[in-house]
């Protein structure tokens, strides 16, 4: 599938470039403000409703999949979103970015979770925009990713129900970037857990094992480092739609993605040093396997010697006479085996 579908399109064309899909689209709807609530669900039956704005009141429109265009329009048109964010907001290959225009600002970011079974980090695409008292947020999959955030609005925990969509968004917009602890955490626990594996027995260890998880990492650092730019130009937005207040809280969220930027490469390093411990004790296994054939090699040189001498077809061998000579023959191979192995124990060779 191409990662870009939508080359060569008219700039601010709605072209979904995920994976097609007949699951209906999600849109969950809830008002807001610090004394109440109300919550609906705004695509019944085929057809979206569209909520008037309300005076002291947050709207939320939470878009949960995006290959509906007919229902991203509605929602653009109702809220003068602009072409060219709608068309970032459908891409899912569109790397996290902050713009800002005339009527509202857009992000998008990349939402983590983690597969352990499958040791994959699965990325879904999220989009949001907000304006004077509302948020739109676009979720690539029909999941509810932000259930938690609506249980605080609803139970008014926090400070989110007494606050504009600015504050939303932030609120938002962290809980997306505290989730990537959560992914590292979980990954780190693999990483120690290769370890240990590695220092008792390496040859029970995938090498792929390795490159696998340095690929994940490399899928968070991705990420990561883009929004960490994003999230750097949202704090010095001089925009009125941002209560200087948020942007504290904003600052805070930045200070996140460089810490997580820190740890996945400090895991990278991990794993780099992982691999060549991996190397070395396959080949400290190697050696000693080398150095147990060349003893007994070394043991059975002069046996073979002492074997081949007296096997030689010379008619005139004075030992062959000898009435114990094969017993005698035996005991003094069996002395010099015995020495050897002594020799080498007592240079603690194994």
């Amino acid at each position: 599938m191409s990662k870009r579908r939508n080359i060569g399109s008219v700039p601010g064309t709605i072209v979904y470039t995920g994976e097609k899909t007949t699951t209906p689209v999600k849109v969950n709807y809830i008002e807001y403000n610090n004394e109440t609530h109300r919550s609906f669900d705004a695509f019944q039956r085929g057809e979206l409703h569209i909520h008037p704005p309300v005076e002291k009141f947050v709207q939320w429109y939470d878009i949960r999949g995006l290959h509906n265009n007919k229902v991203i329009q509605s929602i653009a048109d109702a809220y003068k979103i602009h072409p060219l964010a709608l068309e970032d907001a459908v891409d899912v290959y569109q790397r996290p970015t902050y713009i800002e225009y005339q009527d509202g600002h857009f992000i998008s970011l990349k939402a983590l979770s983690y597969q352990k079974e499958k040791s994959n980090v699965v990325r879904e695409s999220i989009s949001l925009y907000f304006g004077d008292k509302f948020v739109i947020t676009f979720q690539e999959t029909e999941g509810d990713l932000f259930e938690d955030i609506r249980n605080r609005i609803v139970y008014k925990k926090g400070r989110v129900s007494s606050r504009g969509g600015d504050y939303l968004t932030y609120i938002l917009i962290d809980f997306i970037v505290d989730n990537y602890f959560q992914v590292l955490d979980q990954i780190e626990e693999e990483i120690e857990t290769l370890e240990e594996k590695i220092s008792l027995k390496a040859d029970d260890v995938d090498k792929l094992n390795i490159y696998r998880l340095k690929k994940e990492i490399l899928k968070i650092r991705k990420s990561v480092a883009p929004l960490r730019e994003a999230i750097n130009m949202f704090t010095r937005s001089d925009s009125k739609l941002i209560d200087p207040k948020t942007a504290t809280f904003i600052r805070d969220v930045y200070d996140h993605t460089i810490h997580i930027t820190d740890n996945a490469d400090s895991m990278r390093d991990i794993l780099s040093g992982l691999q060549d411990l991996y190397i070395s004790e396959v080949s400290l296994e190697m050696n000693r396997v080398m150095q147990v054939l060349t003893i007994v090699t070394a043991i059975f040189v002069p046996l073979s010697f002492l074997a081949g001498l007296y096997g030689m077809n010379f008619e005139y061998i004075p030992e062959l006479t000898y009435r114990n000579g094969y017993f005698v023959l035996l005991g003094v191979m069996a002395t010099v085996a015995i020495g050897m192995i002594f020799y080498f124990r007592s240079k603690k060779w194994f």
